[in-house]
């Protein structure tokens, strides 16, 4: 099972509570990206990066808002052996 490790820097950020319907999912198979926005479709977003695998979305005219998170070459990132189901830090 794979976990997403969010710095608190960048939680304090997040929506307090997801709605499900606003959530807009998108997989890329050739790119292996991972797209999901809490905006209900994709909007103007300014990325960083938090590990070599995910970024988070600001919004581009509020840098203070989160948008959505992107995770790139999502099948390795969930075989990334600090991640595996069992493994002990």
């Amino acid at each position: 099972m794979a976990a997403i490790t969010i710095p608190d820097s960048v939680k304090r950020y997040f929506p307090q509570a997801i709605d499900p319907n606003l959530l807009w999912v998108h997989y890329n198979p050739k790119a292996d990206a991972l797209t999901v926005y809490f905006t209900a479709h994709p909007v103007p977003s300014v990325w960083e990066d938090i590990d070599r695998y995910v970024y988070i979305g600001f919004a581009a005219d509020d840098e203070r808002r989160v948008t959505g998170i992107m995770i790139e070459h999502f099948s390795q990132w969930l075989l990334v052996e600090d991640l595996k189901e069992g493994k002990s830090a």
